[in-house]
């Protein structure tokens, strides 16, 4: 049987020939123009050749003797009945792993299991055998009183725990960031040291620290530092333990990382293998022996919406795969709906089924290191590490990522890379689907639960030492801004039964004017404010002050002064057009037209004004 070479037929293109055909489509623009850079300032090229000399990325551990990373599914519900009947579903249904999350988690919000001795434990694991699962524990500021109700039940059970999969997920330094306060470093070491000396003396092989990124990330950080500050806390780790007598060569072979997969898919693989071999360089400068990283990674909350949630599923997607094929030891899923509540039981499958797909119809998993040869994606992962390894030695100049965050250092650095983010967010520079881009004013509520922690839970014992304070790191979200302008349309609507509206006057023909008024229709909408087209003369029974003349340059050039003025003399209060028509812009103003709305402008702050013109009160949004 002969072979088929489909290949064959076509002349082989070398990057010169490429970039003939590129620069003679590009109509004279600079070739300069087909670059774009990220948050890092990392310069991201057009096209790559091939990579044949890219180091070898060090093994991950849980992929060595296996073709799937852990799915490890989050459990959050407040009712231990509730929960325990979810773990189990889960574990049922193709989870392999558990991310248990209390109260006081980065993540929990208002949620957590309400966990807090020793008997609400058991309950909440009945049935759950936690000697054929992976479980990381997930409580932030109450990470030491879980994990030592955790390690005494598997100590009532009689489990090996060297042969148990447990992260008991300890990250102090999350804590005071998230809070803005923990114990003195030397009553801190003190209690790392106790809390390490128990699992290692119960045998337990697994992480115990876990330098978690999750906080950094959510407050606007971007990939080079967020894999800064999770090395950073890491080597602090190791040398807080060192304080407590414990050699390096065991805390850190007993520290785990949690990393986030966002909706950049390229960008999340190569901060994923960035991590590998940062990890590696710090364990080869610090003369230790070097131990695989044990890399956890979560989908990011950053990215998830409240409006049309249902595209949280495609970035959700996108975020797994690029965690898999990153290289990701575990992974974890938000549900769609995370960010308007507690998820239902149709959103945790979701989010379930997301990984069971990849891995079992895309195998996924199968192989090490999927991007290894990429051009595109060695060069991002050496240029992350780089940029990641300078800032991190920064970090270190300034005494380690506690006397960081003591300082606000890390605080300012990601606020001024937060503030430059949401500038290109409200230009819609960077855009954000069913947001900011194609919202849909009539979309139905989603489902949540109604299930509240208890008012008297706790765990643990108040702190009882002296602190120490840093500037909190806040929570946020990409959508936040857009999504505050449609909880004002939405209590207008709740309060009258008629949303903020704008007045489209379309004119020509539909072939001039369809593109403009839907673009135009489409950013209104983005601050929940309906676009009611129609010819000028309709504008006097449409109701709203405000119109928008929408339609061609050509028909700007004859009919758009007169329908300006027209628009005036009917009574528009504040008069726009879609577009900036070049010379005649003066011509137009002076006819009436107030704004000229243009791709590329603060369409956060044109929409904040309009609510402002149609009176739609700053007290009715709610972020």
């Amino acid at each position: 049987m002969s072979e088929l070479h489909l290949a064959s037929g076509f002349p082989a293109i070398d990057e010169a020939g490429w970039r003939a055909l590129v620069e003679a489509s590009l109509k004279g623009r600079p070739f300069e123009t087909l670059r774009s850079r990220t948050s890092d300032g990392i310069v991201i090229e057009p096209v790559y050749a091939r990579a044949h000399d890219a180091p070898a990325l060090p093994a991950a551990p849980g992929r060595e003797v296996a073709d799937r990373w852990i799915l490890a599914q989050r459990a959050d519900m407040p009712d231990l009945a509730a929960a325990n009947a979810q773990m189990l579903d889960d574990l049922q249904n193709g989870a392999t792993g558990l991310a248990l999350v209390i109260p006081g988690s980065v993540t929990a919000g208002s949620h957590g299991v309400a966990v807090s001795d020793a008997r609400s434990v058991e309950r909440v694991f009945d049935g759950v055998e936690l000697d054929f699962i992976s479980l990381r524990l997930d409580a932030g500021r109450n990470g030491r009183d879980l994990a030592l109700l955790v390690l005494d039940e598997y100590r009532r059970r009689l489990l090996d725990l060297s042969r148990c999969r447990l992260d008991l997920g300890l990250d102090p330094l999350g804590a005071l960031a998230f809070n803005g306060r923990i114990v003195n470093r030397k009553e801190l070491a003190s209690r790392a040291g106790d809390m390490l000396n128990r699992a290692i003396g119960m045998d337990h092989k697994g992480g115990v620290f876990c330098a978690d990124s999750r906080i950094y990330h959510g407050a606007g950080c971007s990939e080079a530092q967020e894999l800064a500050f999770a090395l950073a806390t890491g080597v602090d780790y190791v040398r807080l333990l060192e304080e407590a007598d414990i050699d390096p060569a065991t805390s850190s072979a007993q520290t785990s990382m949690l990393l986030t997969a966002d909706a950049d898919q390229f960008l999340t693989i190569a901060k994923l293998r960035a991590a590998r071999l940062l990890w590696a360089r710090m364990q080869e400068a610090a003369g230790l022996k070097r131990n695989p990283l044990t890399l956890h990674v979560e989908t990011a909350m950053r990215m998830m919406s409240r409006r049309d949630p249902y595209v949280n599923l495609l970035r959700t997607t996108s975020a797994t795969f690029a965690a898999g094929i990153g290289g990701a030891d575990s992974v974890t899923v938000l549900p769609y709906t995370a960010a308007l509540g507690l998820p239902d039981g149709f959103a945790r499958r979701m989010a379930r089924n997301i990984q069971n797909l990849i891995l079992e119809e895309s195998r996924a998993g199968r192989v090490s290191d999927a991007a290894a040869g990429s051009g595109y994606v060695e060069s991002l992962t050496a240029e992350l590490a780089r940029t990641a390894w300078e800032l991190f030695q920064q970090i270190e100049t300034s005494g380690g990522m506690m006397a960081y965050l003591a300082d606000g250092k890390a605080q300012d650095l990601v606020a001024a890379t937060r503030s430059t983010r949401d500038k290109d967010i409200a230009r819609r520079k960077i855009t954000l689907t069913g947001v900011s881009e194609f919202p849909n004013l009539a979309e139905p509520p989603s489902k949540v639960l109604d299930m509240s922690l208890p008012q008297d839970w706790s765990i643990g014992s108040p702190w009882k030492a002296d602190m120490i304070e840093c500037p909190v790191l806040s929570q946020h979200r990409l959508p936040e801004s857009f999504e505050a302008l449609r909880d004002a349309s939405d209590a207008r609507v709740k309060a009258t039964s008629k949303r903020p509206q704008v007045f489209l006057a379309t004119l020509g023909t539909p072939a001039d004017f369809t593109v403009r008024a839907t673009w135009m229709s489409n950013l209104l909408a983005a601050g929940g404010i309906e676009a009611v087209p129609g010819g000028v003369h309709d504008f006097q029974t449409s109701g709203p002050g405000v119109a928008c003349i929408c339609s061609s340059d050509a028909i700007y050039a004859t009919e758009g002064e007169a329908t300006a003025r027209t628009l005036v003399e009917l009574g528009a209060d504040h008069v726009m057009m879609a577009g900036k028509p070049g010379n005649i812009e003066q011509l137009l103003s002076e006819a009436g037209v107030s704004e000229f709305v243009f791709a590329g402008q603060d369409v956060l702050a044109l929409l904040k004004s309009l609510h402002e013109r149609l009176g739609v009160k700053q007290t009715e949004q709610r972020a």
